[in-house]
């Protein structure tokens, strides 16, 4: 049975698509929650700033501190010469047992408190990481678009030789539910008697369900033979 370029490329897309969608929609998605993190805690700070009241409390106690945890600090303060102890929503490294912090609260309501100084560096880091998981995502999907249309080229216009298996490992820089894809590594003699090695990109195949006893397809630029395509996808079961 011939085999059809156009049935190889659309099931090498379906399976690297679904990889792609898989690792970089998860840094993109994991950007996009962090920079929503930032605007929900902006936001937040900002409206209750707005309908607050600045007041010095005294940091009681660090509730839960140990050397694996800042704790969460008890403060007092006074508020029409009424004093009220509290729990904020906010620790930092500098705040220690008997000292003195601004705190704001909701104007009407004294017992709702929140320190919001060091909202600022929050809001930064995560914006920082934001960026750089977005970005990561990005670049992924962006790479691999690439390289499917460095594939689509070779299907199109390189040369077919038939290659023998030589080598099957697993590729432990990529793992997906505890699973790793394959690398298949082959070689073709020319018949000038030059020996030309391959290695093949990731696929998500179990070693078993390569056939070894049969010539993968390699694709092979006419004028470039380190620039090729070792179709996996011609040796399987």
């Amino acid at each position: 049975m011939r085999y059809n370029k156009e049935k190889a490329l659309a099931r090498g897309k379906k399976k690297d698509k679904a990889f792609v969608r898989i690792f970089g929609g998860i840094f993109v998605l994991v950007g996009i929650i962090l920079f929503t993190v930032c605007i929900f805690i902006y936001t937040s700070g900002h409206t209750f700033k707005a309908e607050a009241t600045p007041v010095q409390a005294v940091i009681l106690a660090m509730r839960g501190a140990n050397h694996e945890s800042l704790g969460t600090p008890v403060v007092e303060y006074t508020v029409g010469g009424k004093t009220y102890t509290s729990t904020l929503n906010l620790s930092s490294s500098s705040m220690h047992p008997g000292k003195q912090i601004t705190v704001y609260y909701r104007n009407g309501n004294p017992q709702e408190v929140r320190y919001l100084d060091d909202n600022n560096w929050i809001i930064g880091l995560l914006l920082a990481m934001a960026f750089v998981f977005a970005d990561m995502g990005l670049a992924f999907i962006l790479v691999r678009r690439k390289h499917r249309q460095k594939i689509a080229r070779l299907l199109a216009t390189g040369d077919t030789v038939e290659a023998e298996i030589t080598g099957i490992r697993e590729d432990d820089n990529q793992s997906m539910n505890g699973r790793h894809p394959i690398i298949v590594s082959c070689r073709y003699v020319a018949s000038d008697g030059r020996i030309y090695l391959f290695h093949s990109g990731s696929f998500w195949y179990e070693s078993y369900e390569i056939d070894p006893q049969r010539k993968v397809r390699v694709y092979v630029d006419r004028n470039n033979p380190s620039n090729y395509y070792v179709d996996v996808d011609s040796v399987v079961g």
